[in-house]
This record gives C-alpha cells, structure tokens and sequence, in this order.
C-alpha cells in the first residue's frame, strides 16, 4: 500500500524508426516498397510508350528515339514540378 510502483511510460520519441527532431532525413526511407517501385517504373514505361509513339511516326534511329524520348518524359516532369511549385506558394 505504501510502497505501490509507480508505472512511467516513456512517450516515443520517434517516428517510423528514425528520430523526428532532425530535417536531415530522406523521404524514400518513408515510403512503402509499393511506392518506391511506383516512383522508378512509372516513369520508366512512360519514356518506353513515347519511344513506341516515336517509331510510328517513322524515326529509325533507336538512340534518336531514345533521347527524345528520355527529354520528352524530363521536360513533362519539369513542367509538371515548376507549375505545383508555383500554385503552392500562391
């Protein structure tokens, strides 16, 4: 009765595995494995559907097609990032 334990429980401190208190922390460590397979194939099959979309339009070089490919995809993302970035901050 006098000597009745006292129960401390510690809050946690961390988030996922890693300690919160830190800006230093990659966000692919916060993605599911889904997630991360989604941000590497994603945009690998969209370059390998605008390469098919090339050689219908007759261009017979496969590194011409591939480039143009690999920018097409760069340049949509860049547009795609410029604009998000642009409306979060209005």
């Amino acid at each position: 009765m006098f000597f009745k334990k006292k129960i401390k429980e510690t809050p946690k401190g961390r988030l996922y595995g890693r300690n919160t208190n830190t800006t230093n922390y990659s966000v692919w460590d916060g993605m599911s494995f889904i997630e991360q397979i989604a941000m590497i194939g994603l945009p690998c099959m969209l370059v390998f559907i605008v390469y098919m979309m090339l050689e219908m339009f007759g261009i017979s070089l496969w590194w011409v097609r591939l480039l143009l490919s690999v920018g097409v995809v760069t340049g949509v993302m860049t547009v795609m990032t410029l604009i998000i970035n642009y409306f979060h901050e209005m």
